[in-house]
């Protein structure tokens, strides 16, 4: 699948993405910035029924990602990020953790 973006007014802002599914388990998704000139990659696995495991790279400003997110039905769904700004001399991981919960009144 291929996709393209641009934000009218802009100039020179848009992106252009591939993705790819392999298995129905593994997605790749190489990205250019044009913006930025700058390409992003990322990879996700399905680990099982409700996990998702998932690695980001974006060589614009050289952040690595990696995230974990569940999605659940009855527990609702979370995300839980660590994100490496490669750039910089070694640090703690930015971290994030995200959750949604759906009510039917």
């Amino acid at each position: 699948k291929v996709s393209a973006s641009h934000t009218l007014g802009q100039g020179r802002n848009g992106r252009l993405k591939y993705s790819y599914v392999h298995g129905g388990v593994t997605t790749v998704e190489p990205s250019y910035d044009l913006g930025k000139n700058a390409w992003d990659f990322a990879v996700a696995r399905k680990v099982s029924e409700n996990d998702v495991v998932r690695a980001s790279y974006q060589t614009g400003n050289k952040n690595l990602g990696l995230e974990w997110s569940r999605n659940s039905k009855v527990n609702g769904s979370f995300k839980i990020a660590a994100i490496f700004n490669l750039a910089e001399e070694w640090r703690l991981p930015k971290l994030v953790s995200e959750s949604t919960w759906s009510v039917d009144l």
